[in-house]
């Protein structure tokens, strides 16, 4: 009888689950949202004698749903790689105990209500409670019923997580290994898109959005990621495991903020909020770094492969910048020649590479040819990856290989933090005895969206791994310092291809820097200014290798809205020189009177202009020579111009670059002249005595004809 009750139990179980961290989706959708805020302990020790869950269940669904229930499910001791990587995909397995059933307060929730989870259960195998046998991981469901309107009871929501157990309750802990695996962990400092818009010289910053004054806040995502390591700063084993891997397009746009910004809105600029707060945070930025490990992304979180395409890749010394950005923000550089990009590069982009001193980037094994290898492998021409160890990555909730079915939701810090530590547990040897012999390299998700007290359990969780002699930290600089195993070539498939920047989008930015280079030619340098040109083109250019961030993957419109945005700020630039149109019409003196023509320069460098006049029936242009502008300053030029008829017309004056790029906008002036041009007269009276001598001489011929006759 009880074994036909277990497999009655485990039918159901497999019936009734479903997928990681949202409700069972019916034909409405799903009806039930699960978040856990709270789970005590991390990892359970000989000590633990209860596990503690707390968390809310909110409906959201179109029907009321009553006899909300919620219980634990604790299924059998992971044994294998595969059988990890297969519960942090969610996949539910058969339970080996359960607690019971725990009613959720308040038992009945209408749409968009919000219930309470709290659940503690003994571990001791007692009724009601889970059992815990031996060390090891294991992966716990947390099973919610509810029955809606209209419906019968059904399990409405659930969430899969690993616990690590470091030693049954009441029993010897684990042995620790013979040798403790060496452990480095990347620790990712990026924006979740570009803000900038605008990057004016000698102006306020523009910034589409003033989300990320929210992400600088106590409280917000960036803030969270700073102060959680700060914390961690006061145990050394674990702050000497960490590198801090930086974008350094998120410290230009802080560091405009800290200076006074604004924000791009529907009705117009706006000061931006965040002034105050990006000082702050950049001060607890520089206090984290200062003297620790720094890598560095590729700016914005760069596409290469797309980036490589534009201009045979002039573009790629911007995006990988060597750590200028990061010396002149935060007085400090990063490792020299390593980067972390994200996803496989192609040969143009690894060529790249070495132009801007770059030979070793840090990479997953799924990009390389050889799935297997780990350590520091060969990839180019003097470029080597470092690779990372998939299994806390996907644990982390970062992308998964091709090998594993899916990740770890990304929008549950809880379940992804908690999969991560115990991914970094097994490679610690629990449940083994044996640790890693290789180089454990974790790669947690680049846009990482943890709260402050996750991220600070996480380093407190991973400082006792080490304690129990379970792992102990190695320096990134050391791990890049091992002997290259082998070679492999990164796999740049259709699917890469496929997902990089739109081909409408890069040929965008080719015609740009088109433009600027030609303006740039144009442009010298003033002797009262002393500005380089290039400070002005520069915020372009950074513009540019935004157009290619990997946060517009999968939004085609997005990456357009940012070519869109650079090249109206480089016509904002251009349209710094300008042509006055008179406020009234302009009375020509003679008729070969010049026409006087001011051009204004608002920029702080010289520029050569081009003037032509079009649309101008009745009046000859002379030939008017090229002229170079004063920075900041006016020229008024005089362009000389025969009327060819007396009267009123109008004309239009373009500026341009010499090799004709248009300057400003045309100017249109209206024109009146009472004489007709000395050369014009001229040929008129030579004209018309021309026209009585004919006249006079045809007159003569017939006449003298008639006498004949």
């Amino acid at each position: 009888m009880k074994r036909f009750a277990a497999a009655v139990l485990g039918v159901l179980f497999a019936v009734l689950s479903a997928p990681l961290a949202i409700a069972q989706p019916g034909s409405a959708g799903p009806r039930l949202k699960l978040d856990i805020t709270e789970l005590t302990p991390r990892a359970v020790n000989p000590s633990s004698t209860t596990l503690t869950l707390t968390g809310t269940v909110t409906n959201v669904g179109d029907r009321r749903i009553s006899n909300l229930e919620v219980r634990l499910e604790l299924g059998a001791k992971q044994a294998t790689e595969r059988q990890l990587r297969t519960a942090m995909t969610g996949t539910p397995v058969s339970p080996e105990s359960v607690s019971r059933w725990i009613d959720i307060e308040p038992a009945i929730l209408a749409p968009g209500q919000s219930g309470q989870v709290n659940v503690t259960v003994k571990l001791d195998g007692s009724s009601g409670g889970l059992r815990v046998a031996a060390a090891g991981v294991y992966p716990l469901l947390i099973n919610v019923n509810g029955t809606p309107d209209y419906g019968g009871p059904a399990r409405l929501a659930s969430l899969s997580l690993l616990l690590p157990v470091l030693g049954a309750p009441g029993r010897a802990p684990a042995q620790a290994p013979a040798q403790p695996a060496e452990v480095t962990m990347l620790w990712p400092i990026a924006d979740a898109q570009p803000r900038m818009v605008a990057a004016p010289y000698g102006a306020p910053a523009l910034l589409g959005d003033d989300v990320l004054a929210s992400e600088l806040r106590p409280g917000g995502r960036l803030d969270a990621l700073v102060s959680s390591a700060l914390a961690a700063r006061n145990n050394p084993q674990v702050a000497g495991s960490l590198c801090y891997a930086v974008d350094p397009d998120l410290l230009d746009t802080v560091d405009a903020m800290s200076r006074g910004y604004e924000v791009r809105t529907r009705t117009g600029n706006v000061p931006g909020s965040g002034t105050e707060v990006a000082k702050s945070w950049l001060v607890a930025l520089r206090k984290l770094v200062s003297g620790q490990c720094v890598i560095q992304l590729p700016y914005a979180d760069a596409d290469l492969p797309a980036l490589a395409k534009v201009h045979n890749g002039d573009l790629m010394s911007f995006a990988l910048d060597t750590g200028q950005h990061a010396q002149q923000i935060l007085g400090m550089r990063p490792l020299p020649g390593v980067l972390w990009a994200d996803g496989p590069f192609n040969s143009a982009a690894l060529a790249a590479l070495n132009g801007v001193g770059v030979n070793t980037i840090i990479a997953d094994p799924a990009d390389l040819s050889e799935t297997q290898v780990s350590g520091t492998i060969a990839v180019g021409s003097n470029v080597h990856a470092q690779t990372i160890d998939p299994l806390p990555t996907i644990g982390f909730g970062g992308a998964a290989g091709e090998s594993s079915s899916a990740s770890t939701a990304p929008d549950d810090p809880t379940i992804a933090t908690q999969n991560g530590l115990a991914a970094l547990a097994v490679r610690g040897g629990l449940g083994t005895g044996t640790a890693s012999t290789k180089p454990v390299l974790v790669a947690p998700p680049r846009r990482w969206s943890v709260p402050a007290g996750e991220l600070t359990q996480l380093l407190q969780s991973f400082g006792q791994l080490v304690d129990e002699r379970m792992l102990t930290p190695k320096p990134l600089k050391d791990l890049l310092g091992t002997t290259t195993a082998g070679s492999a070539t990164m796999n740049y498939t259709a699917r890469d291809v496929a997902a990089s920047t739109p081909t409408a989008v890069t040929d965008e930015m080719a015609s740009i820097e088109d433009t600027m280079s030609d303006v740039r030619r144009a442009m010298a340098v003033d002797p009262t200014q002393q500005v380089d040109p290039e400070q002005l083109l520069l915020p372009l250019r950074y513009a540019l290798v935004r157009n290619c961030s990997t946060a517009w993957r999968g939004s085609a419109d997005a990456a357009r809205t940012s070519a869109n945005d650079t090249r109206t700020q480089l016509d904002t630039l251009l349209g710094m020189v300008t042509v006055d149109t008179p406020a009234v019409p302009i009375s020509l003196a003679s008729g070969s009177a010049p026409l006087p023509v001011f051009l204004h320069n608002y920029l702080p460098v010289q520029v050569a202009v081009r003037i032509a006049l079009n649309n101008n029936t009745g009046l000859r242009p002379g030939t008017v020579p090229d002229r170079l502008l004063p920075a900041e300053g006016g020229l008024g030029v005089k362009i000389p111009t025969e009327a060819l008829r007396a009267g009123k017309f109008s004309l239009t004056v373009n500026v341009s670059t010499p090799s004709g790029i248009p300057l400003g906008k045309p100017a249109r002036f209206d024109l009146r002249s009472n004489e007709y041009g000395v050369v014009t007269l001229v040929l008129t009276i030579a004209g018309g005595a021309a026209l009585v001598l004919l006249s006079a001489r045809q007159i003569y011929r017939r006449v003298r004809a008639r006498r004949q006759g």
